[in-house]
């Protein structure tokens, strides 16, 4: 009875700090939302949403149609990961009625896109979606692109983006009227899809194709297309499937070198390997090197299939890990270009903890 009533005279104590400290908080929190131009557009979109839904004003649905939109969009493109940068790239959403004929010239990252009323918002946000990644991902290579694999390429990205929102509405909308009646209608697209899909489950599209993809689209700008440039980018597409659909204890090929693209993959996923030695992967990274890649990547995943957690075995298998990253950046002249953990489904589809570290040889 006696620790209750203490309690309870710390409480009417240390009310004051406390409604002072909960305020400083909510403070905090106001301004962090102000300052993040995103999140304040979804704010401004529910607000506006509630107008609309009182007064049935045009103006009250087109802003709350555009802040909703661009908001929900662009703080969804942040969780994209892809190496040091963003993709797709941030845009602005700008309100068009254009009933005189009279032009409008977009700024550079505006969209221009063609808006439902707002019931059909699910719709709204995946033609941004659609509209987003087709302006700002891929630019190096779409010329290049065969129409199939480019829209396998388009159709997982504006999934995985839609996917950050983190809306299964709005996910779902897309998948039932967008995604899945262009695959099983599309022969020639269907093949490319799984691949990219295979690709993408294990945590290798947006984190090594797309990254190497906007390399080479960087290194050839103006260059026209050729049976060599298509040759070398279906071949890397190939070459990324492979690792990625390697069953375990199957052989992968582990290094890609065409005259544009030279590139090694180190996977480090078996426990019994590393914790054997890891002797084997320095000597993998040196034959990388002395193949004058361009870009090494070292993807490691989590401790292998074990029915029961092993503590032990994991802590020993993450500090080998940790001690080959170690070894890397100390025997050889490398810079780290990225770091990125992340989970993703094995070949098994049993989510696993991964990480991607690309590493760029410096050469003298």
């Amino acid at each position: 009875m006696n620790i209750l009533l203490e309690i309870i005279e710390i409480i009417e104590k240390y009310r004051l700090l406390g409604l002072i400290l909960l305020l400083i908080l909510i403070i905090f929190i106001l301004l962090r939302t102000l300052l993040d131009e995103d999140k304040s557009n979804i704010w401004r979109g529910k607000f506006y949403k509630v107008l609309y839904k009182l007064l049935k004003k045009r103006e009250a649905e087109k802003r709350y149609i555009s802040n909703d939109v661009s908001g929900r969009l662009n703080l969804a493109r942040k969780q994209m990961p892809f190496g040091k940068d963003l993709i797709p790239k941030s845009i602005k959403l700008e309100w068009i009625e254009n009933s005189q004929g009279n032009s409008y010239v977009p700024r550079e990252d505006e969209l221009v896109v063609k808006l439902n009323p707002a019931e059909a918002q699910e719709n709204n946000i995946t033609s941004l979606a659609q509209a987003m990644v087709q302006r700002t991902a891929l630019i190096g290579v779409r010329y290049i692109l065969d129409k199939p694999l480019e829209d396998a390429m388009d159709l997982n990205l504006i999934k995985n983006l839609l996917s950050k929102i983190g809306n299964r509405t709005i996910l779902g909308w897309y998948m039932k009227n967008e995604y899945m009646p262009q695959v099983d209608q599309r022969n020639d697209l269907r093949n490319w899809n799984s691949k990219i899909v295979e690709i993408d489950e294990r945590g290798l599209f947006t984190r090594l194709l797309l990254v190497e993809l906007d390399s080479y689209g960087k290194n050839l700008a103006g260059r026209p297309r050729t049976i060599e440039t298509e040759s070398e980018i279906k071949g890397l597409i190939e070459f990324v499937f492979k690792i990625a659909n390697k069953r375990y204890g199957e052989v992968a090929p582990l290094s890609y070198r065409r005259r544009n693209i030279k590139i090694g993959v180190l996977l480090v996923g078996e426990t019994s390997k590393v914790l054997w030695s890891i002797e084997p992967y320095i000597n993998a990274f040196a034959m990388s090197l002395n193949k004058e890649a361009k870009a090494i990547y070292v993807v490691s995943f989590s401790k292998e299939f074990l029915k029961e957690k092993d503590e032990e075995s994991e802590k020993a298998f993450e500090e080998m890990r940790a001690y080959l990253h170690k070894r890397i950046e100390k025997d050889f002249k490398v810079q780290k270009d990225f770091e990125l953990a992340y989970s993703c489904y094995d070949i098994r589809g049993r989510r696993r903890k991964a990480k991607c570290i690309r590493y760029i040889p410096i050469f003298k």
